[in-house]
């Protein structure tokens, strides 16, 4: 199934909803559009993969709220039961793919039985489950061409249902991969217990998301720590130990890469642009972006409007995990 609208069933006809709902959860679906505002669930979805592109997709999920921009993709597993909101001034772009349960339930049987085996190896912790993390992931060049690719063809009008069927598996396969490499990145945290691991990133996790999702607020360590589980000392140790750099240096990257895309994509003025991303003036995004990209806000701006490409780094929350 593709809908190359948000499908509104509060709304739609009783002809079309009957036609939804007869898909939905059975076969692979892809909805794809533009939207200022949009609702979709609480409902029961299949394993699926979301992206959003010009703006915010909220999540809400298991009492939390993930925001799906620009900088991340979100992955999140079968039987999980959720709802979608876009709330913008500027369209943004979403794209959804819901894989149908064979496919979810092949995957998961075969990460079963390769644990199983890697087990009697003795080569992997037992605490592994065949199961996603599921967080907001950064974009990376695996996972996020491919939903790129896929995004492309729906905003065409290409509506082969093979090709699709086929580009979902060679996804699937992608997304796979990725997760192996997190795993083992896991791994490589210098904590000595293979399960402490685990549980460190999984608390991690909870506060970047949540730094991704809120990072226009005052978002302090205080605030982080207690989403991560953990006092303020230990949570920014392990933050550091994870992602390299501290919760601040993150956050301000974070910003910063917000504050470069509404630079080249809006006419909202510099401090309408500080304010959004959650500088209190805008001699501090001058003075940030300064440091991560070694240009001014009005350079950025001028590059797009006299048609060049920034020449910035990238200063996307991919940079601050790298």
């Amino acid at each position: 199934m593709l809908l190359r609208s948000l499908p509104d069933l509060a709304q739609s006809n009783a002809e079309f909803q009957s036609w939804f709902q007869s898909k939905w959860g059975r076969e692979n679906c892809i909805l794809w559009g533009r939207a200022r505002q949009a609702e979709f669930g609480p409902c029961t979805h299949t394993l699926s993969i979301r992206a959003a592109w010009g703006g915010v997709e909220h999540c809400y999920v298991n009492g939390r709220t993930l925001a799906v921009d620009d900088d991340n993709f979100l992955i999140l597993n079968h039987g999980q039961i959720y709802s979608t909101s876009i709330r913008s001034v500027q369209p943004v772009e979403t794209l959804a793919i819901c894989f149908k349960p064979e496919l979810a339930e092949q995957i998961y049987s075969e990460a079963s039985a390769s644990i199983e085996q890697a087990l009697a190896r003795g080569d992997v912790p037992a605490e592994r489950t065949p199961g996603f993390m599921e967080n907001l992931h950064p974009h990376d060049n695996a996972v996020s061409p491919v939903l790129r690719f896929i995004r492309a063809h729906a905003s065409r009008g290409i509506a082969d249902d093979s090709w699709y069927d086929e580009q979902l598996v060679f996804l699937l396969a992608r997304m796979q991969s990725h997760h192996q490499r997190l795993l083992e990145q896991v791994d490589r945290i210098a904590l000595i217990r293979p399960t402490t691991r685990r549980e460190v990133y999984r608390r991690i996790a909870l506060a970047t998301d949540f730094l991704h999702s809120n990072y226009s607020q005052d978002v302090d360590l205080s605030t982080l720590a207690k989403m991560a589980y953990l006092s303020k000392y230990h949570f920014l140790r392990l933050f550091t130990l994870v992602h390299g750099v501290t919760p601040r240096t993150y956050l301000q990257r974070k910003r910063i890469g917000v504050a470069i895309r509404l630079l080249e994509s809006t006419r909202m003025t510099m401090s309408e642009v500080s304010a959004s991303v959650g500088f209190a003036e805008e001699s501090t995004l001058v003075r940030q972006m300064r440091r991560w990209t070694q240009l001014t806000p009005r350079q950025v701006r001028a590059r797009v409007t006299h048609g060049h490409a920034t020449g910035a780094p990238d200063c996307s929350v991919n940079q601050a995990l790298a």
